[in-house]
């Protein structure tokens, strides 16, 4: 059995996310009551949400600059990702290239656009 809260919620949160158990299982291999395993699991879920409520509060420019700036994002990812449309995303990205002083680039992008063999 069990002894301490701590290591309760922990073997619940193991049983749970690791090993991929159900409440059931939980409760026969822990000793440990559905709505106590509940309260552990909501607690935990509780824990988590700041940071996501965070990102939701972040605008969509915001949240492809922060994508573009991890450099794994291509535009078709974040496209995806944020679900927006290919002008959307290219804005987005030339604002992002002119905010981290890629300037040249987007005055480049500006001027020859879709015909990059006329160089």
């Amino acid at each position: 059995m069990v002894s301490t809260r701590q290591q309760r919620e922990k073997l619940v949160l193991y049983l749970y996310h690791n090993q991929g158990k159900n409440t059931r299982e939980i409760t026969e291999e822990a000793r440990i009551s559905f709505s106590a395993i509940g309260a552990i699991l909501k607690k935990a879920e509780e824990e988590k949400e700041p940071q996501g409520e965070q990102e939701q509060k972040l605008s969509l420019a915001s949240q492809a600059y922060k994508l573009y700036s991890e450099r794994k994002k291509t535009l078709a990812q974040v496209a995806i990702v944020l679900n927006l449309r290919e002008p959307e995303v290219t804005k987005f990205y030339m604002e992002y290239c002119k905010l981290t002083q890629l300037d040249s680039l987007c005055r480049i992008y500006d001027k020859i656009k879709d015909d990059i063999y006329t160089l």
